[in-house]
């Protein structure tokens, strides 16, 4: 009986030692997070080109339309990723014009990363005879507003034409000229009455083209190639004609 006395009060201690102890409290508390994905979207809005079939504006612009009074054109269509357009009545030394448009539909500041022209089909001798100059604006903080502009090489040298869309991609990326939401950038060439112009590439047959390119044709394209503003914000930072306006950056050649 003693023995069952002295566990019982062994017990019963033991008991007591435990409600001496604390209770911890405890919980748990969560960061939940959602990603959703940008989107990168130049887009071509618009196109048109400049030849001698419009003689109202030749004459507006009098005299600096005159150089397309003879050749003929047209937009044959355009949609976001293309544009096709056509030229006849070339002859050396004689110009045309494409004007582009392209804006930035997305949710990433885009910039340019190449440009490429493709021989598609017709006389290859006749594309490798044209010859190119290019000028850009640009709207750089999607304001609507004309931020910047650079006529390429100050309009001093016709290249052909990979040539020149070189120099023009380097011009750009010289400059880190970087596109943001609601932006847009246009080949183009300003006005003296300061309207809004679409863009340009020009385009002329070199002088040396003899007889026997007449009533030939060719058909190329030309392919623009845009990357996100930066693979690492870090190694490009808004600076020079890149970013969110703050510097609109050095002044065009």
């Amino acid at each position: 009986m003693k023995k069952v006395r002295f566990i019982s009060l062994a017990l019963v201690a033991a008991i007591m030692l435990m409600g001496a102890g604390y209770a911890i409290w405890s919980d748990q508390t969560f960061a939940t997070a959602t990603v959703k994905t940008g989107l990168f979207d130049m887009a071509i809005t618009n196109a048109r080109v400049r030849t001698g079939d419009n003689e109202l504006q030749n004459e507006k612009h009098n005299p600096r339309w005159h150089s397309y009074d003879w050749p003929h054109g047209k937009v044959v269509w355009f949609n976001a990723n293309e544009a096709v357009v056509e030229f006849t009545d070339l002859y050396p030394g004689g110009m045309v014009q494409i004007d582009l448009l392209l804006e930035n539909k997305g949710t990433l500041p885009a910039k340019l990363k190449s440009a490429t022209v493709e021989f598609l089909d017709g006389n290859e001798a006749l594309f490798n005879l044209l010859r190119i100059q290019t000028s850009w604006k640009a709207d750089i903080d999607g304001d609507g507003n004309q931020d910047t502009w650079s006529h390429v090489e100050n309009w001093q040298y016709w290249r052909p034409i990979q040539a020149g869309l070189n120099k023009l991609v380097e011009d750009t990326r010289s400059r880190n000229l970087v596109i943001e939401p609601g932006g847009w950038f246009s080949l183009g060439e300003l006005e003296e009455e300061e309207e809004l112009e679409e863009g340009c590439i020009k385009i002329k047959l070199d002088s040396s083209a003899d007889n026997s390119f007449q009533q030939q044709y060719c058909k190329f394209k030309i392919t623009f190639n845009w990357e996100q503003w930066a693979a690492d914000p870090n190694d490009n930072p808004y600076d020079g004609y890149g970013g969110d306006g703050d510097n609109p950056g050095i002044e065009p050649n």
